[in-house]
């Protein structure tokens, strides 16, 4: 009867020493969409396309130089090793399909074409949802800062241990206090209208208004002054805003008026504000 013997697997500390010093101690991995190398700084050993523990060994095939971000990515999941088999064949001059026989894998090529990529409308319904989250965050802290300073804790204490001055901590509860329920919310509006409006005599009317009629947060506080008779301090804001328009403008006339590369620069960025303001 023949006797079967387990193939020996090879250990060489060359090998991993050439791989090493060929990549210039830098990543290996090359951009699959862009075809740009990595090419950040790593040390160690190269990584095993085929893990020793299943079996894979030093072999030249078997090696890719990673930093320590794509090293994680691959045992995290989120690195497809097919592709770290590409860049090795294109490295040693074999084909994909020539290094997976000779490491026992299954090559698997990338799709003919791309993923489509997601469209405007679809990161923006994204941008929207987690902006939602992140309003409605507001009022849960709100909430548990109120349960707490309600149990007996201290502004101070609550302070220290969340990193939030004591005014901000003041400021959650008391609009949480003034808009309680989702159902006293406008969810349109942002949790700074909730907050402007909560400084108002009549908060939820104010909330209504702003809806209605679509106001910024700074229109709103514009309203709520105005309404409560405070005209003086409206028009103090806007005799405030119009000074400071006026500073600037000053400013950077004398920034244009040097003609130095810098004020070219800042000629062109704002041009092209403009033109974004425009569309």
């Amino acid at each position: 009867m023949e006797n079967l013997t387990k193939p020996e697997r090879i250990r060489s500390i060359n090998n991993i020493q050439d791989i090493r010093e060929e990549s210039g101690h830098a990543c290996e991995y090359i951009d699959p969409i862009t075809g740009e190398r990595c090419s950040h700084q790593a040390e160690g050993e190269p990584h095993h396309i085929r893990t020793r523990g299943a079996g894979g060994d030093d072999r030249r095939e078997n090696l890719i130089h990673l930093c320590g971000w794509h090293h994680r990515l691959f045992h995290d999941g989120n690195l497809d090793r097919n592709e770290l088999i590409a860049i090795v064949a294109k490295r040693e001059g074999l084909t994909p399909e020539e290094v997976a026989d000779i490491l026992k894998l299954i090559y698997q090529p990338p799709p003919a074409q791309p993923a489509p990529q997601p469209k405007i409308e679809e990161l923006l319904q994204a941008y929207i949802q987690i902006d939602e989250q992140e309003q409605e965050t507001r009022f849960v802290k709100g909430q548990l800062l109120d349960a707490m300073l309600a149990a007996g804790a201290k502004q101070k204490f609550l302070s220290s241990q969340i990193g939030v001055s004591p005014a901000q901590i003041r400021e959650l509860v008391h609009v949480y206090r003034t808009f309680p329920t989702p159902e006293s919310r406008i969810p349109s509006l942002s949790w700074y209208h909730h907050r402007v409006a909560s400084h108002s005599s009549e908060p939820v009317v104010l909330l209504v208004k702003a809806n209605d009629e679509a106001l910024s947060t700074r229109d709103l506080r514009k309203a709520i002054l105005e309404q409560e008779g405070a005209v003086a301090i409206v028009n103090q804001d806007e005799d405030q805003e119009q000074k400071k328009a006026q500073r600037l403008l000053v400013s950077v006339q004398k920034m244009l008026d040097t003609g130095s590369g810098a004020a070219k620069w800042f000629e062109n960025e704002l041009k092209q504000l403009l033109e974004e303001e425009k569309d």
